[in-house]
């Protein structure tokens, strides 16, 4: 498991690396004087494949992408693990900062009222039937060559590689519909 995290300007590190999700992480600048200019966390209710992200930028150093730089990092971060599928913040709707971070981040508001905005990202689904496809029709012209003959050679490579592919999605599926409780 990485426990520092990378972008081109900034690193970001736990601040306890036995508590990687409630406790603070220090975002830091990579370059010139290396100094700390935030704060990111996951703390908060976690709920079936849910964490919250919550994030602070000082004000001298906001309004240069750090923000969504940050945020970007511990999405990518956060879905590495195989039982998260949503990260949501929550912000005032006059924030304009934290609102422009989040949708640069490809937040999408889910919700809102007069004083607070809810914003998530959600998990891509997979789809490796597409890839394995590929990878068929690929051993398939090669298994042409071999058995003299297109229809085997494409039938059998394409056939494996769409029950591969189907069966690495609907696995996915159904391991995102046990963790969220959703369809």
């Amino acid at each position: 498991m990485q426990k520092i995290v990378k972008t081109p300007n900034l690193i970001i590190t736990p601040s306890d690396e036995n508590d990687l999700w409630e406790k603070d992480w220090n975002v830091t600048l990579r370059k010139g004087e290396k100094n700390q200019i935030g704060t990111v966390s996951f703390a908060g209710e976690k709920e079936y494949g849910t964490i919250p992200i919550q994030l602070h930028i000082q004000p001298e150093y906001q309004n240069k992408g750090y923000g969504t730089d940050v945020l970007r990092a511990m999405v990518d971060w956060a879905f590495s693990f195989g039982n998260i599928y949503e990260v949501t913040a929550e912000t005032t709707h006059t924030n304009d900062r934290c609102v422009h971070a989040l949708n640069k981040a490809r937040f999408v508001l889910r919700e809102g009222d007069r004083f607070r905005e809810f914003y998530s990202i959600k998990k891509q689904k997979t789809s490796w039937t597409g890839l394995y496809l590929f990878i068929g029709i690929t051993i398939g012209m090669i298994l042409t060559l071999v058995f003299d003959d297109p229809k085997v050679g494409m039938g059998i490579g394409i056939l494996v590689s769409l029950f591969i592919g189907g069966s690495l999605d609907i696995g996915e599926k159904k391991n995102r519909e046990k963790v969220t409780g959703k369809k």
